[in-house]
């Protein structure tokens, strides 16, 4: 994988090689192919077998941003018993995939290429049978890429609530269990849809802890029980704002948790192919061959970006510890407060520089693992101890930056973006802490 940055020291160096070592340890057909395999009629699931000779057609199906690299391995596993298959990826990701139509949509925010994808995954899914077996590929990214609407709820209403929650701060789980109050695909609508098939999903996880209902809102996941949704998951309670598109009466209703949900109950089998803790040990085994003492971090990074990565810092302060590699995944949230450009991982990064001044030798990596962050081309920023002077020649500070959520503008100042283009996964974001003495 191809890492774009412009490294100051021997620290960046070092951080943006660990960097591109886990992205092409994390490929999603590297992946899949390690999951699955077949011999004959014989295929085998993460050691679960399933006959093929039971079925006359075999398909694949799938939707997220690393679905296409997905797709393309398992089309390879499943060779001549490959009947076709339809792929949803994001805008600018699409690649060809043997026997199957890729199709690209909207992500973050869900646009008329998000419905229209959708309601051709629903008609794909009604001409199957009991005959069909369909092997579905799921990571993140799905929640905006495919969606059909519940009764009354318009493509503007999606929009804005969609905006409210990207911008709000919450955490995925939130904003995954809001979405699938308002789709008759996700909270379970695709195994509705798909009820007369055999149906087995691959997933590549992009949440901590790889909670099924809400990696891609949980197209296939029923709910455990209705009244667990009424209330609420632990951790998923959201206040809504009396105001705006909130106050809309169809809407309100929706949203409401005494509203009931679907009570159809057929269970879908899935398969976990991949996740962060993944890309946290192969940071640690490429910081070994480097020569640098790894230090994976326990938690997940969570919450509020640039609170996150202040902790990380002091962290680094304090222990002080020379010829390291600090790890740390996870997935933060953002509140837009400002008018600036950027993504979660890149407001990290710019946070850190303050503290990163400080520290001689090293430096401060942040970045996704699907090849962007935020609405914008790169994927995240690294930080060295004279980022804040570089950005101050172009009249930009990291106060003023993180004051408008221009985090973007910053980096780009100081040299400090990180580009990868699509990278064929996604398993949330990876945070460094490097010191590496010349």
């Amino acid at each position: 994988m191809k890492v774009t940055a412009t490294p100051f020291n021997r620290a960046s160096e070092l951080a943006l090689a660990i960097y591109g070592k886990v992205l092409d340890s994390v490929r999603a057909d590297h992946l899949v192919s390690d999951a699955v395999q077949r011999v004959g009629d014989a295929l085998f699931i993460q050691g679960n077998h399933i006959d093929l000779a039971r079925f006359d057609r075999v398909w694949i199906a799938g939707a997220g941003k690393a679905s296409v690299s997905m797709a393309t391995a398992t089309a390879e596993i499943l060779g001549e018993r490959l009947s076709g298959g339809l792929i949803v990826t994001k805008s600018g990701y699409a690649a060809p995939v043997r026997k199957a139509v890729v199709i690209e949509a909207a992500h973050p925010v869900p646009d008329q290429s998000s419905l229209e994808a959708g309601d051709r995954l629903l008609k794909f899914a009604s001409n199957l049978s009991e005959r069909d077996l369909v092997v579905f590929v799921l990571s993140g990214g799905a929640s905006a890429l495919i969606e059909s609407l519940g009764g009354g709820i318009t493509l503007k209403d999606l929009q804005e609530v969609n905006q409210w929650c990207l911008s709000g701060g919450l955490n995925i789980g939130q904003i995954n269990h809001i979405r699938s109050r308002l789709s008759r695909i996700k909270g379970g609508g695709l195994a509705e849809a798909f009820r007369f098939a055999t149906v087995v999903v691959l997933v590549l996880s992009d949440v901590v802890g790889n909670d099924l209902q809400t990696i891609g809102s949980g197209p296939f996941v029923i709910p455990n029980s209705i009244q667990k949704h009424r209330d609420g998951r632990q951790g998923h309670r959201v206040h809504y704002p009396a105001q705006g598109i909130f106050r809309d009466e169809v809407l309100q209703t929706i949203l409401d948790p005494k509203t009931g949900l679907s009570a159809f109950s057929h269970a879908i089998s899935h398969y976990v192919v991949g996740s962060v803790s993944l890309a946290i040990h192969s940071a640690a085994d490429a910081a070994r061959e480097f020569g640098l003492t790894p230090l994976p971090y326990g938690d997940p990074m969570k919450g509020e970006a640039r609170v996150m990565a202040r902790t990380i810092c002091r962290h680094a302060e304090r222990l002080g510890i020379h010829n390291s590699c600090m790890i740390f995944g996870g997935e933060t949230t953002v509140t837009i407060r400002g008018d600036g450009l950027g993504g979660r991982s890149q407001e990290m990064a710019v946070s850190a520089a303050s503290a990163i001044s400080r520290l001689p030798e090293t430096c401060f990596l942040a970045a996704g693992t699907d090849g962007s962050d935020g609405p914008t081309g790169a994927v995240g920023g690294i930080i060295d101890p004279q980022s804040l002077a570089r950005a101050r020649q172009h009249g930009i500070t990291d106060r003023k930056a993180l004051a408008r959520n221009d985090s973007y503008h910053f980096l780009e100042a100081c040299q400090g973006l990180i580009v990868t283009g699509p990278t064929g996964s996604n398993v949330n974001d990876l945070a460094l802490v490097v010191h590496a003495p010349v």
